[in-house]
């Protein structure tokens, strides 16, 4: 085999491996390292996919309504055995998201209502192709949202963008790099006990060929991601859950606390969302997992949470109604949750339609009063100084939502 090859081949694997990759080696996407400038601002994108069910989630207790639509599966009113946990006189917290409680009351965050938009579908697949593109209905979008956000920031470090997938998600869609991985503690090239000189014969060996600047990257990444300060555990205080995205959130803190000039995170949530039977017991399992995950990412984070944004959303609701195996089918608007990064929070925004048959979409789906670019769009501009106008082209905004105000 000739020399070259060998060459590309091996660094091909390598970023692989240390970076969790796929693509031919100039397509590694790490930005050459660089110094992290004082830009602390982050944006972190959780998506629950598979429709998670917003009614069960942040429930409308003083709805009688939603008592007779959701029959056995309605939560109890607060104070009842399994209740809710009341937030004011017309909603509740589902009770498995009680870690999420003092949070709310310390103003630290919010729940958004009826969030969504009818062009997405109702497939799982293309709905979240559309949200992650940000233009529901459309076809042959170039770039994702989270790439046009992190394209419209400047003076961000080495890790400007990171998802914690497998495969790079169309959030990051576009020309820029990000770094696309499920965990950060491998990051030595897979090679077995990397040392100075074990990087300075790697370096002698790309250093005549075409693939030196590639080489470049990696290696400068690799330097950067090696770092002690990145591979610091979280404190007593913060326990993440073991199930997701508990190990990416706390991979995700990690990042943030070391300071390597990140402005955008996704962590894609998989799991139970998708209720059409037997709702209860995956709800209490999955908020339950999702609470105490970003409980733990908040007290990780203390006082550098108000730096650091975070929102909640999935692709589209639950039906109003449960169906005849105890569950809800696939709907339209869903609840999203924001945290962090200075919002007002222990509050409930947006315009709630209300449960009456003659105002639900298509008599079957909660009304979506906010577009999910609204609330995207708000939190781009207070956190990042990103408009609309960057971020949805093309998009017209309505009505602030105030979740800062």
């Amino acid at each position: 085999m000739p020399f070259d090859a060998s060459r590309r081949i091996f660094l091909k694997g390598a970023g692989l491996l240390a970076l969790g990759m796929g693509g031919l080696p100039s397509e590694v996407v790490l930005r050459t390292a660089q110094a992290a400038t004082n830009l602390k601002k982050v944006f972190v994108h959780v998506f629950l996919r598979g429709g998670a069910d917003g009614l069960n989630l942040v429930t409308p207790h003083g709805d009688p309504l939603y008592y007779e639509h959701r029959r056995e599966i309605a939560l109890p009113r607060p104070g009842k055995p399994g209740g809710v946990i009341r937030l004011d006189d017309h909603f509740g917290f589902h009770p498995a998201l009680a870690p999420l409680q003092p949070l709310y009351a310390d103003g630290r965050l919010a729940a958004v209502h009826a969030v969504g938009n009818y062009g997405v579908s109702r497939s799982h697949f293309s709905a979240q192709d559309f949200v992650e593109l940000g233009t529901p209905g459309e076809r042959g979008t170039k770039t994702g949202t989270l790439a046009r956000l992190e394209s419209a920031v400047e003076g961000y470090g080495v890790l400007k963008s990171v998802s914690f997938s497998a495969q790079r998600p169309l959030s990051f869609l576009g020309p820029d790099p990000a770094l696309v991985t499920l965990g950060i503690e491998s990051f030595n090239l897979g090679v077995e006990g990397w040392s100075d000189e074990c990087e300075k014969r790697l370096r002698w060996m790309y250093t005549p060929s075409a693939l030196a600047p590639t080489a470049d990257q990696v290696f400068s990444a690799v330097a950067e991601l090696r770092t002690p300060s990145l591979k610091d555990k979280p404190g007593a205080a913060a326990t993440y859950p073991v199930a997701s995205p508990g190990p990416a959130l706390e991979q995700a803190a990690r990042i943030i606390q070391a300071g390597l000039g990140t402005s955008c995170i996704f962590v894609p949530v998989g799991g139970r969302f998708d209720t059409h039977s037997n709702q209860l017991e995956p709800n209490a399992t999955e908020y339950d997992i999702l609470a105490r995950s970003l409980a733990a990412f908040a007290k990780d984070l203390g006082p550098k949470l108000d730096d650091v944004l975070v929102l909640v959303t999935t692709e589209f609701g639950r039906t109003v109604f449960v169906n005849g195996s105890h569950g809800t089918d696939h709907g339209s608007a869903y609840c999203a949750l924001v945290m962090g990064g200075g919002v007002k929070g222990g509050r409930v925004l947006g315009s709630w339609p209300g449960l009456a048959k003659s105002v639900l979409h298509e008599e079957r789906d909660l009304a979506v009063t906010t577009d999910f670019r609204d609330l995207y769009s708000e939190l781009a501009q207070h956190h990042l100084g990103v408009g609309a106008a960057k971020l949805f082209p093309g998009f017209t905004p309505g009505p602030r939502i105030g979740l800062f105000a």
